[in-house]
């Protein structure tokens, strides 16, 4: 009769060890995996807008419209402002994106929460170069006006003493100057949005020169962020 006892309180604790070792094993694949998506993209997710580029000569540079997409360990790179694929996707690891043949596509740097650099190899006056490309955080504009809204305001931004307005959906040039040039655009200013976030484009001959996304805009104030090769951020404020 003891040794039945004693053999059930074996079984008892064995199958608790079991269970214990079970748990720890558990608590660990989750910590891990919570380790592993910190590092391959958790802090990434989201949407990121090139600011500038700078190769190493003192000059920051913009080729246009570049955005980076991250969701875990999956990013895609977009050069459109429709955001239409056009490359495979990247493989996001630690400290480097890799194409999806895996080759390297760029080193990348984690500045702080909403800034990030990407280090890529190039050549530039026909030496190998490397490129440092600044990315920010795409974040939701802060304002209670939708599109149309703001497209009905004019507002002023002063620049190195020089006045520059913000008028919306209206042709900047006018016919004598079209004509001169043979155009039948010049310049325009538009209202564009990704997700939640405004951006102000500005168009010449049709195309897209730069978007300069909108941190935060009422019937007052304008502010925008991630100014293609200029400051960080600049405040414009409605024309009376």
């Amino acid at each position: 009769m003891l040794n039945r006892k004693f053999t059930t309180f074996n079984s008892r604790t064995n199958h608790s060890r079991d269970v214990v070792a079970h748990m720890r094993t558990g608590i660990l694949f989750i910590l891990l995996a919570m380790i592993f998506n910190s590092v391959n993209g958790q802090n990434l997710n989201g949407k990121w807008i090139l600011k500038d580029i700078d190769s190493g000569n003192d000059k920051k540079g913009y080729p246009g419209f570049q955005l980076l997409e991250v969701k875990d360990s999956i990013a895609e790179f977009y050069t459109n402002f429709s955001l239409e694929k056009q490359a495979p996707s990247l493989k996001v690891l630690e400290n480097e994106i890799l194409t999806s043949n895996n080759e390297k596509f760029a080193k990348y740097k984690v500045v702080n929460d909403n800034h990030l650099k990407l280090f890529v190899d190039g050549k530039a006056n026909r030496k190998d170069a490397i490129f440092e490309c600044d990315f920010y955080r795409l974040e939701p504009t802060i304002t209670t006006l939708k599109k149309e809204n703001i497209e009905k305001l004019t507002f002023v931004i002063i620049e190195n003493e020089r006045e520059s307005e913000f008028v919306f959906n209206k042709e900047l040039w006018d016919k004598e100057r079209l004509e001169l040039f043979k155009r039948k655009e010049g310049e325009k200013k538009m209202i564009e949005q990704i997700d939640s976030t405004f951006f102000i484009s500005m168009y010449s001959n049709g195309k897209r020169d730069v978007s300069i996304p909108i941190k935060e805009v009422t019937t007052e104030f304008l502010k925008l962020y991630a100014i293609p090769t200029g400051p960080m951020g600049m405040i414009a404020y409605r024309k009376e």
